[in-house]
């Protein structure tokens, strides 16, 4: 974390896999709004997800290479503060799990070259109660596949295809540092899809330990992993009864 007078700046790095691809979050967290246009512009790397080979090169496939004035390594852009990334087993889609402001989280489904419009559109308020964008979606820019109000915070997130659980196939876990602001309600959700990906229904877990939540992963074992994000934090793991 860097300070500078009023302002904060953050970097996060994820790495996911995406084919023979490696995919990175490079967010800048600037909580200062005169650099908030810089998520949707192609100049920059802030606000955008970075593809790259494991070597560190760029693939020669990403949408912008060979056009002047664009980052060669950027896969998307329009992004807040992105936190998970994970390949959905079934389609090979690269998904991506993303903190809103006070409100407006999203679970996004990663295309190549497509601006998921951060902070043109949201579903969220800043943190003082004015809304972020009097538009929640706009021709041009990609929804979010599943949104939340109030946030949770998400934090990481994996598909279960293991067997100690039969029932959880094909479910989506993510973490959360709390829900709507209120200290205490950090969670993992389960969330349950049709045969189309379109979301059914969530289940909150975890919200008895009132832990703030920062990965949840299936392990080798087909059981479910969940890493707290405390003084005290834990590495738990979830097993049958």
């Amino acid at each position: 974390m860097e300070r500078h007078g009023t302002r904060r700046r953050a970097q996060y790095l994820r790495i996911g896999c995406h084919g023979h691809r490696s995919v990175a979050h490079n967010v800048w967290a600037r909580w200062h709004a005169v650099h908030e246009h810089q998520r949707s512009r192609i100049a920059d790397c802030a606000g955008k997800t970075v593809r790259l080979r494991d070597d560190g090169s760029i693939p020669d496939d990403n949408p912008f290479v060979g056009r002047a004035g664009f980052k060669p390594g950027i896969f998307t852009s329009g992004h807040r503060n992105g936190h998970g990334l994970a390949v959905n087993p079934e389609t090979g889609d690269l998904w991506e799990t993303e903190q809103g402001p006070n409100g407006g989280d999203e679970l996004n489904v990663l295309r190549a070259g497509r601006n998921y419009g951060w902070p043109l559109v949201s579903y969220g308020r800043d943190y003082w109660g004015a809304l972020i964008s009097a538009h929640p979606f706009r021709p041009g820019m990609e929804d979010p596949t599943i949104v939340w109000l109030p946030s949770i915070g998400l934090t990481g997130m994996t598909f279960y295809t293991g067997e100690r659980f039969p029932h959880w196939k094909r479910n989506l876990f993510v973490g959360g540092l709390r829900e709507g602001g209120i200290p205490g309600t950090g969670q993992i959700q389960r969330i349950v899809f049709n045969e189309r990906w379109e979301e059914l229904r969530r289940e909150p877990m975890l919200m008895e330990l009132k832990q703030r939540i920062r990965d949840v992963r299936q392990g080798p074992d087909g059981l479910l992993y969940v890493l707290t994000a405390e003084e005290d934090g834990a590495l738990l793991r979830i097993e049958p009864r």
